[in-house]
């Protein structure tokens, strides 16, 4: 009997391997070979099925028996609409990770016959989340395992034990908010090259050192060390020895999946190193990736993803390609590692519908339902004047524009899940077969929805939105208390399940999701629709008036008639939050802003922005901004400071008359920027813009448009790197104005900028800042007149 947390597994061959980390700091390997991944396969001709069982019993190399060490056949729910099982064929495989290459051999034998003839299941699935769902454990989960038949050996300075088949006892609850973990090592890597400044790294470079930061998770210890030698070969073999005898839990890195690791891999190759060897595998050197990465398209922007290096039994975080552990960190990646059942090293990389995804497939393995490999489950046709009705969308009452004196937000909290879960919609509930006259309908459509089975999507979704209730009821406790400590863990660990959250909805209308539906999607749509109106209308009747309402979330302030600010209590806004509450049964938070903007569109200011506004409130003198220059991704942290500083000055004002008394105080501020620009302190870094490419290089290349960002992606291209649809561009400007001449550049990349030489356009980065500046000025009714770097700079009142 070992104990112990799961920390790593996958799969290698006809084995499961798995890393136990032990309380004493120790790590022990196990193997599991008795289980292999298995795909399904279904046909509502029993003919066919026997027909591929023949073709293993072929025992010929060149076709799917090769792949296939055993079969049986079994009942399972072929599609979560199902009411009665379905008779279908079990493919056990040889090798775990070969499930797409036996899938599309099946493919291949149903040829250019009738769609749906042989149907295939659970291909997709990663074979150590597979494991996870049928043994039901979880990463990081507090374990005993008992294996038979053992072979102890020493492997890499761990215990190896090898065994037919582990019995797992879990010690822990995936619904536990106050697990313990392990004191964790980590190393944080970067490799310095021999290049000059203002190049881009090349494999070709050799490498001048390698510098290994590591530290306790759980203590303050902190040690670097820099590793150099007369030769490459000599700072490759001691870098390799340095991981083994410290033996981190986790290797962090800026860029390991798309440079660090393929260079070092072809630094290896170069110096005929064939150890190269950084995980827990003493027998697996690292590989080239076979493949660059891949580019692809979500919620409107295209994204790329480098194939990841996985470093087995060792956790690699790549911090350029990892939003989970950039948003919520270690803790967030935990947390959300142990709910969806995913590998630490997958649910690093993932996006967030990916672990959505896996957190589904579990409770559908829970009720023995298959997961198609093709989704098939269509929309229900609809005439032209039902789709009318049914493709509304959420609800928006258009804003006001202007600043709004003593307003209140009511926010919905999680709404949409919400709706999913209380009213049971999923993609096998709505518009069921065997509840035709249930009394749950949709509003406008009169869609019955299941009242006789809960839905995989409801039923995923109330552990998330549970423990995350739970979380901010448990932060703000801590926050009591001063435990700065647990209020940052339970604040992680609240923020990374709201982007589940966030993107449930979303996922139930997606094209390639495995249990969507676009009928649950417009439903829920309706429902939210109606619960807004609802919210409104109840506003108006405690004397309200809606200024803006956007999906989940409805601003209003006290009718009058002469457009002042009127007095409301605090009792006045809890008693709306009460009968908001009791009319829509939905939970709701409110906050009472000083002042909000509502900023009009930039294209014609007649109209207003729906999710651009910025205002403070009440309270505590927060300030809550969407949309403007200081929120966006792409704006260079020079005038993203600038605004804020500027924000946080106008917070001081408690209406509109005192934000405009402090504009002498705003107008001082604006000064010391430019005058930073104008003296060249402007950190260069600071000044750099951030574009996400929408296509290829090659692309922007062969446009006839002359913009800086097609300069600077014509200078890496020449430089050699040649950016894929999704990668991030940076990029200084740094002659904005210049005339096309042959030995002008107006922006020059972030990888090759000199940082001694290089010369930021003062005149251009004045004018944004001032445009910056202006966006939140001008509401109030000042503008910057003077917006290029003279001493002459004034404001006006222009009201």
């Amino acid at each position: 009997m070992i104990s112990g947390w799961l920390f790593d597994a996958y799969p290698l061959e006809d084995k499961m391997v798995f890393w136990i980390k032990q309380q004493n700091g120790n790590t022990i390997r196990l193997e599991d070979n008795g289980w292999s991944h298995s795909i399904y396969v279904a046909s509502d001709d029993k003919s066919n099925l026997k027909s591929i069982v023949n073709e293993v019993q072929q025992n010929n190399n060149n076709n799917i028996s090769s792949l296939v060490k055993d079969y049986e056949f079994i009942s399972r729910y072929e599609k979560i609409t199902d009411n009665n099982k379905s008779y279908v064929l079990k493919l056990i495989l040889y090798d775990s990770t070969k499930a797409l290459t036996l899938a599309k051999r099946i493919e291949a034998i149903n040829g250019n016959s009738e769609f749906g003839k042989l149907r295939l299941y659970n291909v997709d699935l990663a074979p150590e989340q597979s494991y996870f769902y049928e043994h039901d454990i979880f990463p990081l989960a507090f374990c005993e395992v008992q294996s038979c038949g053992n072979s102890v050996d020493d492997y890499n300075n761990n215990t190896s034990t090898s065994h037919s088949k582990l019995k797992w006892v879990i010690k822990d609850n995936v619904w536990s908010l106050d697990y313990k973990l392990p004191d964790f090592k980590t190393v944080c890597l970067n490799v310095n090259l021999k290049k000059k400044e203002g190049k881009i790294g090349k494999y070709t470079d050799r490498i001048e050192s390698i510098i290994i930061n590591h530290l306790l998770l759980q203590q303050a210890d902190n040690e670097t060390f820099e590793i150099s030698g007369e030769s490459e070969a000599d700072i490759i073999d001691k870098f390799i020895k340095h991981i083994a005898r410290f033996d981190p839990d986790f290797i962090f890195t800026d860029d390991g999946d798309s440079f660090t690791f393929p260079y070092l891999i072809h630094r290896a190759k170069t110096n005929d190193i064939k150890n190269l060897i950084l995980g827990r595998e003493s027998k697996i050197p690292l590989k080239s990736p076979t493949k660059e990465g891949i580019s692809y398209f979500s919620y409107g922007r295209t994204y790329f993803k480098p194939t990841p290096i996985k470093l087995l039994g060792r956790i690699h975080i790549d911090a350029a390609n990892s939003f989970i552990v950039n948003d919520s960190g270690l803790e967030g990646l935990y947390e959300i590692s142990r709910i969806c059942r995913m590998p630490l090293h997958t649910a690093a990389r993932a996006s967030i519908g990916k672990c959505l995804s896996s957190l589904q497939w579990y409770y559908a393995t829970q009720k023995d339902i298959l997961v198609p490999w093709k989704p098939t489950l269509g929309e229900h046709f609809k005439t032209f004047e039902e789709l009318l009705i049914a493709d509304k969308g959420g609800f928006i009452f258009e804003p006001e524009i202007g600043v709004q004196e003593k307003a209140a937000e009511f926010d919905f909290v999680s709404l949409y899940p919400n709706i999913m879960l209380k009213n049971n919609i999923s993609a096998e509930t709505i518009q069921c077969n065997c509840c035709l006259n249930s009394k749950l309908r949709v509003p406008e459509l009169d869609y019955n929805i299941c009242e006789k089975r809960v839905g995989i999507i409801p039923t995923s979704l109330k552990i998330i939105l549970d423990k995350r209730t739970y979380y901010k009821q448990i932060k703000k406790a801590a926050t009591i208390t001063n435990n700065e400590k647990l209020k940052t863990v339970y604040d992680a660990r609240q923020s990374v399940l709201k982007w589940i959250l966030v993107t449930s909805f979303g996922y139930l209308g997606f094209n390639n999701a495995k249990f969507g539906k676009i009928d649950a999607h417009i439903a829920v749509c309706a429902f939210d629709r109606q619960i807004l109106l609802w919210a409104a209308k109840v506003a108006e009747n405690h004397g309200f008036r809606v200024i803006h309402g956007i999906v989940d979330s409805l601003w209003v302030k006290k009718k009058n008639n002469d457009n002042d600010p009127v007095k409301t209590k605090k009792e006045d806004y809890i008693k709306l939050k009460e009968s908001i509450e009791t009319k829509t049964g939905f939970t709701v938070s409110f906050g009472v802003y000083k002042w909000i903007v509502f900023v009009n569109s930039k294209i014609n200011p007649t109209l207003p922005v729906a999710n651009r506004y910025f205002g403070v409130f009440e309270e505590d003198n927060s300030l809550k901004i969407r949309g403007i220059e200081a929120r966006r991704h792409d704006t260079p942290p020079f005038l993203s400071k600038c605004q804020n500083e500027i924000l946080q000055i106008m917070a001081e004002g408690d209406s509109i008359k005192e934000v405009r008394s402090l504009m002498p105080k705003v107008k001082t501020t604006y000064q010391k920027y430019v005058q930073l620009l104008k003296d060249r302190k402007v950190p260069i870094q600071d000044l750099a813009f951030t574009k996400r490419l929408s296509k290829d290089a090659t692309e922007y290349s062969q446009s006839t448009r002359n913009t800086v960002e097609r300069d600077a992606i014509m200078q890496l291209d020449m430089e050699g790197k040649s950016l894929k649809a999704g990668q991030i561009l940076k990029y200084i400007i740094t002659d904005y104005y210049c005339e096309k001449q042959s030995n002008k550049i107006r922006a020059i990349p972030a990888e090759l900028l000199r940082r001694e030489n290089t010369r930021y356009d003062i005149r251009r980065y004045a004018e944004l800042l001032a445009e910056t500046c202006n966006s939140v000025t001008e509401p109030f009714g000042y503008t910057l007149l003077d917006i290029l770097p003279s001493p002459n700079l004034h404001f006006t009142l222009q009201d």
